[in-house]
């Protein structure tokens, strides 16, 4: 054998050994994927995420897997498929049905075609975007339960400029200059509530008063007869310093909610307003004309 012979059979030997190596490295790295695949198949089931399941289960129930695995894989993954609820989406607006260049997503997920096919979701609660050409975009919240199919969910999408009419008294339209006028709302401050809750507290005041100088005056007479006061007169002086302190607290209370009430309502009775006062032709003829927020 020459050396030119023997150096080509030593290359050779060198690249089967290579292969031979290359080959059971990715064996190995391939039943490590089949086994977590098996693994984390079981867990999305039990936790609802039967589309990311079914991937899995497609991968362990496949030829690059051992054939131990697939009656489980395929098996679950007839059940999942049967679970998977489905979902048909419709698009209308206040112009009629749409049909093209109408798109939507599930759950901020890839964006897709509105064809009429049904798409796969996980059972639960989710959220629907839809879009389209000239109309604003609408979401809408909806759930889909385990198994069920075609799920229907109808949306209406809104046009970006105002519909044309006929109809010319519909709208009003403006005939001279209009100017806009700040108008400030004048919202009585003194509330029903905020009266009620005064009320109590002056009651509440009046009785603490009355009590407190019951009370002093019976204490005055305790302290004559003392030591030798009955149990009943007593108790007597500590229920009517009891009740004064209650009422003391009730109107102490029913004071600082009406303060506060007083304030808040204040607050918000102070919001002005912007109306728009001009003249056009409205739906009852030619005359003055206010617009705006009240």
């Amino acid at each position: 054998m020459t050396m030119g012979t023997r150096l080509r059979w030593s290359a050779s030997a060198v690249c089967v050994c290579f292969l031979w190596t290359s080959i059971g490295r990715a064996d190995d790295e391939s039943k490590k994927d089949c086994a977590a695949a098996f693994a984390n198949a079981q867990r999305l089931m039990r936790a609802g995420k039967l589309l990311d399941a079914e991937k899995k289960l497609l991968l362990c129930g496949g030829p690059q897997c051992p054939a131990a695995m697939h009656p489980d894989c395929e098996r679950w993954l007839s059940s999942v498929e049967a679970s998977t609820p489905t979902v048909v989406v419709h698009v209308s607006s206040t112009l009629g049905p749409l049909t093209k260049d109408v798109r939507f997503s599930v759950d901020g997920g890839d964006t897709v075609p509105v064809d009429g096919r049904a798409i796969g979701v996980d059972p639960g609660a989710h959220e629907l975007t839809v879009e389209a050409t000239g109309y604003w975009t609408a979401t809408k919240p909806f759930v889909v339960s385990e198994g069920e199919k075609l799920h229907s969910e109808v949306v209406a999408l809104t046009p970006l400029a105002p519909l044309p009419t006929n109809d010319s008294r519909a709208r009003p339209t403006p005939s001279a200059p209009t100017e806009a006028v700040r108008v400030e709302s004048h919202v009585p401050r003194l509330t029903l509530p905020i009266v009620i809750i005064s009320s109590g507290a002056a009651l509440a005041g009046i009785s603490a008063v009355y009590f407190g100088v019951r009370a002093r005056a019976d204490d005055r007479q305790l302290a004559n007869c003392t030591p030798d006061c009955s149990q009943a007169a007593v108790d007597h002086v500590k229920r009517e310093y009891l009740w004064t302190n209650l009422s003391i607290g009730l109107a102490a209370a029913g004071i600082t909610t009406a303060a506060l009430l007083f304030l808040i309502h204040g607050h918000s009775a102070k919001q002005p307003t912007t109306a728009l006062l001009g003249i056009g032709v409205g739906t009852t003829g030619f005359g003055p004309m206010a617009t705006g927020t009240f």
